[in-house]
């Protein structure tokens, strides 16, 4: 359970810094894609605007002049008449894809690489005497950003996994408290399971000899005693497995049995008044612990449920449900997420006066669910709460 834990602290710290490392890495990629986009039109831009400066003080269409910037060597330049020819030696004619075009900026690919290519016109006394075209490959800034990609994901990747590394030695170190918690309570429950057998022992003992004077009293006190004990290594059982995955033994439960002992059990000690099915049924389960949850449930009827309940069963697609169904006040809707937590009580005044600990629903819903089984809850029609609870049917 704590290897599980750990692990899912670990994961769940590196899965939400590998989000914000993805939102980043998209952040960084758009702003630099963006800002090499616009530092290429804004350099191919400058170039044309000094051509077309250079047509518009020479009154005509004149032949680019040779750069020796560095920064622009790269660039092609090319000037076209007012009907689109070539102004220029034959020889120095520019390549198929660098012409004027309707676009002020426009983006292609040629022999297989992107290019952007800018046009401009220039105007002399309100007249297009000219075009300026100005293109040059991008192959640069692409592997610029294909660079930065390949860095945020090897970097983010190796971030995740240093990450999760950390996640796990920092979620031993927090789990590890909680850890010897856990092995105290183990500790507690075997003790307590040694303490409890003694004292059972010596009952027992004592009932066996009143039961030589009152047979019929002496054998329902030895019945409880039985029962007590077995009830007794069975929660302290589930109190050692808590957490785990233990499987329980699946033995063969007389469902009417085991709920007209239950039953009579809770008529005897909280004084309810019970009907219950008379039908046969049999489940799998752990017959000492379902009738530990019904007893769970009729001491619920006991305190919240006016004491009055009908106790019976069904078989649904493979399932053997028991039903509960009192009568009482019942429960609010905000309050049925709850009803099975530990200690908690749709009523505290109420449940104080009655002795209620809050302590029913969830003990039942602990055993069952060690069995393999489920516990919830519904209304009573008329008013009122039905508790279910389902083992598996025995075929």
């Amino acid at each position: 359970m704590f290897r599980s834990l750990r692990f899912r602290l670990a994961l769940s710290h590196a899965l939400v810094l590998a989000v914000i490392l993805v939102l980043l890495g998209v952040v960084i990629q758009f702003l630099l894609a963006r800002s090499l986009n616009a530092s290429t039109t804004a350099e191919l831009r400058a170039v044309a605007q000094g051509q077309v400066e250079r047509i518009q003080e020479a009154g005509r269409p004149t032949p680019p002049t040779d750069s020796d910037v560095p920064s622009t060597l790269g660039t092609q330049i090319a000037i076209f008449d007012a009907n689109g020819t070539f102004v220029g030696e034959p020889a120095e004619a520019p390549p198929p894809w660098l012409h004027e075009y309707g676009a002020t900026v426009t983006d292609l690919e040629a022999a297989m690489e992107p290019v952007r290519v800018v046009t401009l016109p220039a105007v002399v006394e309100g007249r297009t005497v000219a075009w300026v075209v100005v293109g040059r490959s991008t192959v640069a800034e692409e592997h610029l950003l294909h660079q930065v990609r390949l860095l945020l994901i090897g970097g983010g990747s190796l971030a995740v996994i240093a990450s999760l590394a950390a996640g796990w030695w920092l979620a031993g170190r927090a789990v590890r408290p909680v850890e010897r918690a856990y092995e105290a309570q183990a500790g507690f429950a075997a003790d307590a399971s040694h303490e409890f057998r003694t004292p059972l022992t010596f009952i027992r003992s004592g009932v066996e000899v009143l039961a030589e004077r009152e047979p019929v009293l002496g054998t329902d006190v030895l019945s409880e005693v039985d029962y007590l004990t077995d009830l007794t290594g069975r929660l302290l059982l589930l109190a050692r497995t808590e957490g785990t995955k233990t499987p329980q033994a699946r033995l063969p439960v007389d469902v009417a049995a085991v709920c007209t002992s239950a039953v009579q059990r809770s008529e005897r000690a909280s004084g309810n008044r019970l009907t219950v099915a008379t039908r046969p049924g049999s489940a799998l389960g752990d017959p000492k612990g379902f009738e530990a949850a019904l007893d769970a449930v009729l001491e619920n009827v006991a305190v919240h449920g006016e004491g009055a309940a009908e106790v019976s069963w069904t078989t649904e697609g493979g399932q053997v449900v028991v039903s509960v169904a009192d009568h009482g006040p019942g429960i609010d809707a905000e309050h049925v997420s709850r009803a099975f937590e530990r200690f908690f009580r749709a009523d505290p005044s109420r449940a104080r006066d009655t002795g209620g600990a809050g302590l029913g629903l969830a003990l039942a819903r602990a055993l069952v669910s060690a069995q393999g089984g489920r516990v919830w809850i519904e209304p009573t029609p008329g008013g009122g709460l039905t508790v279910k609870l389902s083992l598996p049917a025995s075929a």
